[in-house]
């Protein structure tokens, strides 16, 4: 749902006739023009709801080819992620070519991502340089939202959440065990209401947003994008984000997501420091964990209403993998905007 009453009914690419033969050919033509030798054929690595990852070998090394679907709460990924290579190369995937009408984009290998298996203690460096990111980003948020970056406001969140909660189509999928009563739902969007104004308060800026920035979607960038955009005297130091199909212009703390989940341990807590020392010149110490810490709430508020836009527009058979994540959205804001 986009909030201003209407729905997207744009058929995805891997629903249409000739699927993956499109893919196939637009990879080869692009490829070609580029001057790329092909080795065998186009082969898929990945196909789920939200999009499909293919890779065709070629004598240059691996190329990836990815298919996002057209949804109101996404961004358009490979306009964003050719502007992001344009403006960020030392953080993004090397976009050889897009096609921003259908979403699809051809990207270079650039190494392997994170396992989930690393120590938490491993997210601290590639946390701290998404936020150098994120800071660098906030001179560049008109280009950004000129290639399809949407804007999410936190001040937008509360009549988002209104008119999900108006939405039975919505409501009547999740737990019944949930209270939505009025009187309950009136209690938890002024709790919001309040940590909004409480974060505004600190004059953050908005920046470019993930929103779904876990380790698994960052990779130590390869040797050769470090050469390319770090030079020799910078090796080991870089990182790739990449899965940017939920990027967005929001307060930069959204994207604690995943940190904000977990129990509280000192490694937790040193990615945190790692991570908020970037902002320094934004507010003390204490005022950045102040700031951080009520951010959490809306950090959940944001995923839930993602995740409803989602189900809203997708058919119940298309969906069974986002059911779960879809509810325990909602079960995270309700519970912490109770507290």
């Amino acid at each position: 749902m986009n909030y201003n009453g209407t729905l997207s009914t744009k058929v995805q690419s891997w629903q249409q006739p000739n699927w993956p033969q499109n893919a196939k050919h637009w990879t080869e033509y692009e490829l070609n023009k580029k001057h790329f030798r092909l080795i065998g054929e186009l082969q898929q690595v990945k196909g789920w709801t939200l999009g499909y990852v293919l890779r065709q070998t070629t004598y240059s090394g691996d190329v990836f080819f990815k298919a996002t679907a057209f949804l109101p709460l996404f961004s358009n990924e490979a306009s964003l992620c050719a502007k992001l290579y344009e403006l960020f190369p030392q953080y993004s995937a090397e976009v050889i070519a897009f096609d921003a009408s259908q979403q699809w984009m051809l990207t270079a290998s650039f190494g392997e991502a994170f396992v989930d298996t690393v120590p938490l203690s491993d997210w601290a460096k590639p946390f701290a340089a998404f936020a150098d990111l994120q800071i660098s980003s906030v001179n560049y948020i008109n280009e950004l939202e000129s290639a399809g970056c949407i804007r999410r406001d936190i001040t937008a969140i509360p009549k988002q959440l209104r008119s999900t909660f108006q939405n039975e189509a919505i409501t009547s999928r999740l737990p019944q065990e949930l209270n939505l009563s009025a009187e309950n739902l009136n209690h938890v969007i002024n709790h919001l209401i309040t940590a909004i104004a409480a974060l505004s308060a600190f004059k953050i800026p908005n920046t470019l947003v993930h929103s779904d920035l876990h380790i698994e979607n960052i990779a130590p960038a390869s040797a050769r994008h470090q050469e390319l955009n770090y030079g020799d005297n910078q090796r080991d130091k870089g990182f790739v984000f990449f899965d940017w199909s939920d990027g967005c212009i929001s307060h930069p703390f959204i994207d604690g997501t995943y940190l904000f989940r977990m129990d509280d341990s000192e490694d937790k807590q040193y990615v945190i420091d790692a991570y908020l020392s970037r902002w320094s010149k934004y507010g003390s110490r204490d005022e950045l964990i102040q700031a951080w810490q009520l951010a959490e709430v809306i950090c959940y508020a944001h995923q839930a209403i993602s995740y409803a836009g989602m189900l809203h527009i997708l058919t119940q058979e298309e969906t069974p993998d986002l059911v779960i994540a879809f509810e325990n959205a909602f079960k995270r804001f309700l519970s912490k905007a109770m507290n």
